[in-house]
């Protein structure tokens, strides 16, 4: 993905998470809340990937690494019209490509618990939980840490 991009996937991100707001009741989910300079700076850290049907962006994913050493997916999100063609699953398999060629063993991402059926995606494409903690300030909310061993 490249900067060109930026626009069209940050209209992509707040398209495709409005169901977790709905999940949670709350409009302060993280990838609703961030402003667009906070989604560039985020963007401008991490290497990320689109997935595109004639010519629209209907897909996107990005890496990045922190201390811990240990590559963490983050904002992976389809559009809605979108969704239940694998496209996800293309767009994981990716990020894990990717993080193999460049010498990682494993990945993480993080979940919330009432995101059940995108935690029974990461399940079936063989992630695990590794840690599960509350969310502070929103004490109601239980975010699960899975892990992806990945093969070389």
């Amino acid at each position: 993905m490249n900067s060109a991009d930026y626009g069209q996937v940050f209209t992509l991100q707040r398209a495709s998470f409005v169901d977790e707001a709905r999940i949670y009741e709350t409009p302060f989910v993280p990838a609703l809340d961030e402003t667009f300079d906070a989604f560039v700076a985020r963007m401008d850290a991490s290497t990320s990937w689109v997935a595109t049907h004639d010519g629209r962006i209907v897909g996107a994913i990005s890496l990045r690494t922190y201390r811990q050493g240990i590559p963490s997916v983050e904002r992976l999100m389809v559009a809605p019209d979108c969704r239940g063609q694998g496209i996800s699953s293309v767009l994981l398999q990716t990020a894990e490509d990717h993080a193999k060629v460049s010498g990682h063993n494993v990945l993480q991402l993080i979940v919330g618990d009432l995101a059940v059926a995108n935690r029974a995606i990461y399940t079936h494409l063989g992630w695990t939980e590794a840690s599960s903690e509350r969310l502070p300030g929103f004490e109601h909310v239980v975010l699960h840490t899975m892990l992806k061993q990945l093969t070389p």
